[in-house]
Order: structure tokens, then sequence, then C-alpha cells
């Protein structure tokens, strides 16, 4: 499914949704928001503590492999997640591209254990392999920022709260902060 197709959808449902079974959407907004500051907060400080080693193969390895784990784990936590029925479509779309962006890394990752070529992170990110790696995790940044956008477009519904026959689902409204780039967080 297209991004725009997936944002489309995840809008319509947001605000169209009489019901939902499974987990409410405020649950699963902060599910997800505590999910994404933890993988944020691994990638800074892996970042961090690499700038202050001296570069060698091992400490780009190290750094490689550093990545491959915050990944698999915000993988890992974004399948074990149960998307109410309004969020299903972007949460589906998501899988994909999460799926998409951790293969290209581990294809990085692979490129640093198999070359003893390899001086700087900035060549291993300059690779073909690492520009797939880049425009992955692109994807990946604005898929994140559509689904920041979709969650919080729900500040709409405050004028439902309150009116007794509208469904308590409608009425809830979710503010979400991803810090989908490092400059938000």
């Amino acid at each position: 499914m297209k991004l725009r197709s997936a944002v489309l959808v995840m809008g319509i449902g947001l605000l169209a949704a009489a019901c939902s079974s499974g987990p409410s959407l405020t649950d699963y907004a902060a599910d997800l928001e505590q999910l994404v500051s933890t993988m944020n907060g691994r990638l800074d400080t892996i970042d961090v503590i690499f700038d202050e080693e001296a570069p060698s193969l091992d400490s780009i390895r190290g750094y490689a492999d550093d990545r491959m784990a915050a990944r698999n784990q915000f993988l890992t936590g974004f399948e074990a997640l149960d998307p109410p029925s309004e969020a299903r479509d972007i949460h589906e779309a998501g899988l994909d591209v999460l799926r998409a962006l951790v293969q290209a890394e581990q294809e990085v990752a692979d490129l640093a254990f198999a070359s003893d070529d390899i001086a700087t992170v900035s060549a291993l990110w300059e690779s073909p392999t690492g520009q797939a790696a880049r425009a992955a995790d692109q994807r990946a940044i604005e898929l994140c920022q559509a689904a920041e956008q979709a969650l919080n477009s729900t500040e709409e519904r405050q004028q439902l709260a309150g009116v007794p026959w509208v469904p308590t689902e409608l009425q809830q409204i979710v503010t979400v902060a991803f810090g989908c780039l490092a400059e938000d967080r």
C-alpha cells in the first residue's frame, strides 16, 4: 500500500470509526510513542558513544551491531502492538516500511563485518548499501511523520467531547510527539 493511501485510510478511519475493538487509540498511541522514544534514545546514544571513540574497524562493527540491536528491538515491539481498528492500516504500512528498514540496515551491518576496508562510518553510509539504508530510513521518517499527523488530527474531535450520542471512541483526543527527526527530539 502506498504511503499516501495508508495516511488517507488512517485519517478517514480516525474520523469515521464508530467503535473499535481492542486497545484504545490513546493506549496504542502512548505505547507507540514510548517505543519510538526508546529507539530514538538508543540510536542517539550509540551515535554519541561512537563519536567519542577513535574510529577503528572494531568500533565501526560495534556501531553497526548496536544499531541493529536497537532496530530489531523496536521492530519486535512494533510487531507486538495490537492497533485499534482505526489505526490498523497505517500500522500494517508501518510494519512493511520498518521490515524493509531493518533489512537494509542489516545489509549495512553485514558489509561492516564482511569488509576490512571500511575506515569510517561515513564510508559505510556512503556505500551503495549505506545509501539504500538511508533511503529506507527516509521512508520510515516519512511514515513516522504521517502517523504522527494522523494521530494528532484527533484534536479536531475536541468539539465532540461530552456529546452524549457520540461514541466514546470518537471523543478520544490523541497527541503524540514521536521525534521523527533528530531536531524534533
